[in-house]
């Protein structure tokens, strides 16, 4: 029989918006030689044929699960798992750490933990890491891992790098695409450049702000759009300042889109110029989908992103304009980035090959 895995993370039930759930999803659905276990909700759909899930939490939940809702989860954990290996996939904070801690101690079960996004600080390093093998999702994260054990002068961790997965799109219908420039009131011709971040935790929302007018005033016609999900109330108060100061026929800016994808795969370009990805990914879901759409994606090579291939790769955002420019007009190479894009999804970021690089370490802690 092979070996159980537990997946401990906030629960699994849709819609699947975040990079944890969707880490979750993608490698226990694409596993082959271990049989996973996935903490979710009651009456919630199993993932998949062969993934079991266990009403480990009440219901659904907020971004961040209450604390009774981590309570209910931690004394399911440590009166009812019966498997083999823990897979912890959250971001590490001194109290969630110091729980699996206990956990892991109290049962003696191997534990893998996935470091969904990068802590803020990484001080006290050894109050945030508890697995037998730590995961980052990104060679950044990882040398900020060893940096902080040997500043601290503690043993520094095992850590691997596994970047994270983006399962098979499906092309969005034509219909749909058309639908969306109507209701977002974007002519049909013209191009289209996302935004697909946050507005009020980076500087990625001002930055595109700036290169607003450079780039409308190569490509007259175009529209910027930046697409968010609201972490904070702040982010409607950044929203109405941006539509304030900003052209009405250059940019919209949207919040909760039924489905981005249909506003990514109609793009020329996602802007990125993201500097601070605190709370998100490593390496955000939503790029991996545009680079496997086949949508030219330019972010900063800096952090985590530096791991992103084939991407545009910028200095800095002042030169954000003129790649977007230069994306669009150089049919060459746009779709030499388009290329190199895909080819990075397949080689590393492809739902069975991110499985397979976990599936290796739980077979080796569940000897």
């Amino acid at each position: 029989m092979s070996p159980r895995v537990l997946f401990v993370s906030k629960p699994i039930v849709p819609p699947y918006h975040d990079g944890t759930k969707c880490l979750v999803r993608d490698v226990a659905t694409h596993l082959t030689r271990v049989s996973p276990v996935v903490m979710s909700a009651p009456n919630v759909e199993p993932l998949a044929p062969g993934v079991e899930m266990v009403a480990a939490y009440r219901g659904a939940g907020s971004f961040a699960p209450a604390l009774s809702d981590n309570l209910r989860a931690a004394t399911w954990l440590a009166a009812r798992s019966r498997a083999a290996v823990w897979h912890f996939v959250f971001a590490p904070n001194a109290r969630s750490s110091g729980a699996g801690r206990m956990l892991k101690r109290l049962r003696r079960v191997p534990v893998l933990q996935t470091v969904a996004s990068p802590p803020r600080e990484f001080r006290a390093i050894e109050s945030l890491l508890f697995g037998d093998v730590v995961v980052a999702q990104s060679h950044w994260t990882r040398e900020r891992i060893l940096e902080a054990a040997e500043e601290e002068g503690t043993a520094p961790p095992r850590v691997e790098v596994i970047p994270p997965p983006v399962p098979e799109l499906e092309s969005r219908p034509l219909a749909a695409r058309r639908k969306l420039r109507q209701t977002l009131d974007i002519p049909a011709k013209a191009p289209i450049f996302v935004y697909p971040g946050d507005l009020e935790v980076s500087g990625g929302a001002e930055a595109v702000a700036r290169a607003v007018e450079p780039l409308c005033a190569q490509i007259p016609d175009a529209v910027v759009v930046f697409a968010y999900r609201p972490k904070t109330p702040k982010a409607h108060d950044v929203a109405r300042d941006l539509k304030a100061r900003l052209s009405p026929k250059q940019v919209r800016v949207e919040s909760e889109l039924a489905d981005v994808l249909v506003l990514i795969e109609e793009a020329r370009a996602v802007l990125f110029p993201v500097d601070d990805l605190w709370g998100k990914v490593d390496l955000p879901i939503v790029l991996l989908e545009s680079m496997s759409l086949g949508v030219p994606v330019l972010a900063l090579d800096q952090g985590p992103l530096r791991d992103l291939a084939g991407v545009v790769k910028l200095r800095d955002a002042d030169g954000l304009a003129g790649a977007a420019v230069n994306v669009h007009q150089d049919a060459a190479f746009r779709a030499g980035v388009i290329e190199e894009q895909r080819a990075g999804i397949e080689a590393r970021h492809r739902a069975p090959v991110v499985a397979r690089a976990y599936e290796d370490l739980y077979l080796e802690l569940a000897q």
